[in-house]
């Protein structure tokens, strides 16, 4: 057992050190122009191909992620790591959903559930974190479950990390409590290296 899920975190950090350091962020006319948050996408452009092996779905799976301060209410489809090694983002419904990790732990479980989304869209238009940067210590966050469960989480801290200076264990690999960090990107886009300057992380505690 142990093992098992020494080998699942360590496929875990690999995929999230890839999708850190390469960066995936795709362009748009938003990502662009220096909006007052510096919007860009996050993740490669959406596509529905990921690794074949995928976990089979539990009462435990994550289906709707609710942030009732900055309005979010989204479903919630589980992501893989695409084969070029970056983390894969929400293929049903692009812009409005997001994507929980469904290699690492599940929201309420020891360690660090994580769970990413699109800021903006081709032509600039707001996605489902184009808010997420508006979150305060303290918020509330909410996940339900297919089992028609509810995990509160709050809100403990908001901090941006350029992609090869983001604490990777602190975001994905800390065992001390049960979290949900929820990622995208932030910071001006670099058309020559087709990602943003800065990745955006919004830690949750399980209240």
């Amino acid at each position: 057992m142990h093992l098992m899920r020494s080998v699942r975190l360590l496929v875990y950090l690999c995929a999230l050190v890839m999708m850190l350091l390469l960066g995936s962020c795709s362009s748009s006319a938003a990502s662009q122009a220096k909006l007052p948050a510096e919007r860009a996408n996050y993740g490669s452009t959406p596509t529905s191909t990921v690794l074949a092996t995928q976990p089979a779905k539990t009462a435990k799976d994550p289906i709707r992620l609710l942030i009732p301060s900055i309005g979010i209410d989204a479903f919630v489809e589980q992501v893989s790591v695409r084969p070029d090694g970056d983390l894969a983002t929400p293929t049903q419904h692009p812009w409005q959903d997001v994507g929980w990790y469904n290699l690492g732990p599940h929201p309420g479980e020891p360690g660090s559930a994580v769970i990413d989304g699109h800021l903006d869209r081709p032509g600039g238009y707001p996605a489902v974190f184009w808010r997420l940067g508006e979150t305060r210590v303290g918020d509330a966050v909410q996940v339900t479950d297919t089992a028609g469960g509810t995990l509160h989480f709050r809100v403990t801290r908001i901090a941006y990390y350029p992609p090869d200076q983001a604490p990777l264990q602190d975001i994905f690999g800390n065992p001390g409590g049960r979290y949900l960090n929820l990622i995208t990107c932030a910071g001006d886009w670099i058309p020559s290296q087709h990602q943003t300057t800065l990745r955006l992380v919004v830690y949750t505690v399980l209240a």
